[in-house]
């Protein structure tokens, strides 16, 4: 007798889960999405630059590169780039080498030594000028120009309110056009994108004293543009 007891409740506890169950998953609810889009002008730049140094000896290749890296930073500097602002991306010393067909062996050439570092310049007016003073001081590859904005948060806030604003619309809009009335927030996520202009990448090397490169990658005009901060919210609401 026990055991069919205990059967009957444990029987009874699984129909009365299912219907509560079946009572919540048969609410009326409406899913919506809202976008909200706030645009800004970029007012930084981050530049990323390499001193690369071919020689026979190692240490002097090195040294080579030493002093014409010191060069480079200390024309940004001088320009008016706070030293914090530059920092080393990469620095490799390696041999380069060739294969050689008739004895069927890979033959050492000389040693490269590659020291890439990158500049955050914090106006945007200054961009050429940095970009002219480190390749006039040794400077020999310019790899990437990435602009940005410093601070989005005001923009996130202001995107955010109309994304939901525009969600809530919806909501409205379909209630009322289904005889229904909007009622309470069930759930609600978010998803942010930010678009930031960025220039194409520059991965032409000088180091075999390519100066028309030069003379292009100066005299050319760079523009920060602008940035666009997008928040997209989808909303779920009760309808009553």
């Amino acid at each position: 007798m026990k055991k069919t007891f205990i059967s009957i409740i444990a029987s009874a506890f699984i129909l009365v889960s299912c219907s509560i169950h079946q009572d919540n998953y048969s609410k009326r609810t409406v899913s919506v999405s809202g976008t909200g889009a706030v645009t800004l002008e970029a007012d930084n730049a981050t530049i990323i630059l390499s001193v690369i140094t071919k020689g026979k000896e190692v240490s002097e290749t090195t040294e080579e590169n030493a002093r014409k890296m010191t060069a480079v930073q200390e024309a940004i500097i001088k320009s008016g780039i706070q030293k914090d602002c530059i920092s080393t991306q990469n620095f490799s010393v390696y041999q380069e080498s060739h294969y050689d067909q008739k004895s069927g062996r890979q033959i050492p050439d000389d040693y490269r030594v590659t020291n890439q570092i990158k500049i955050l310049v914090k106006k945007i007016d200054k961009v050429s000028e940095v970009i002219d003073l480190a390749l006039k001081s040794g400077a020999n590859q310019l790899s990437s120009l990435n602009y940005g904005v410093s601070d989005t948060e005001i923009a996130k806030k202001q995107a955010r309110t109309l994304a939901i604003s525009q969600a809530q619309e919806a909501a409205n809009l379909l209630a009322g056009a289904s005889g229904a009335r909007l009622g309470r927030v069930l759930s609600i996520s978010e998803h942010a994108d930010y678009a930031y202009p960025r220039t194409k990448m520059l991965k032409a090397s000088l180091a075999n004293g390519d100066s028309a490169f030069a003379e292009e990658a100066v005299s050319t005009p760079v523009s920060g543009g602008s940035s666009t901060v997008t928040i997209t919210v989808d909303a779920v609401y009760q309808l009553r």
